[in-house]
């Protein structure tokens, strides 16, 4: 599913002085991890935004945010959408990452993982040493 190209751009230039953000594609659409920890993401014309699970909808205090329905029989707690009335300018935009960046920010950061360190014991050469 494409996802809008001009709100990623917006959620790039809100993000744009942190070190420590890694966009990846999620969810059928795009997904900005901040620290290792999902903060924001665009699919289709939404703006997605993670907050604390125990985040309402009635908080947000907004007509355009909705919990996100990825799986339609299962929402996902703490993550919202912000539908394209919502975020339809810079300052919206600015707005609403700023308040799942918060969110992010206040989790460990998670860093990368190492490749898996093997059991197996180290191979010893069963020839004889010359004498």
């Amino acid at each position: 599913m494409p996802y809008d190209q001009l709100l990623a751009g917006r959620v790039r230039h809100t993000l744009r002085d942190r070190t420590d953000v890694l966009e990846k594609a999620m969810f059928g659409g795009l997904t900005f991890m901040v620290s290792g920890n999902m903060c924001c993401g665009v699919n289709r014309d939404d703006l997605i935004i993670r907050l604390d699970a125990r985040t309402t909808t009635e908080e947000l205090n907004s007509p355009h945010a909705r919990l996100w329905d990825f799986m339609p029989s299962r929402p996902m707690r703490g993550i919202f959408a912000i539908r394209a009335e919502g975020n339809a300018d810079q300052s919206a935009v600015d707005g609403w990452v700023a308040l799942a960046l918060k969110h992010a920010t206040s989790l460990p950061a998670k860093t990368a993982k190492s490749a898996p360190v093997s059991k197996a014991k180290p191979r010893t050469s069963k020839r004889k040493k010359a004498k």
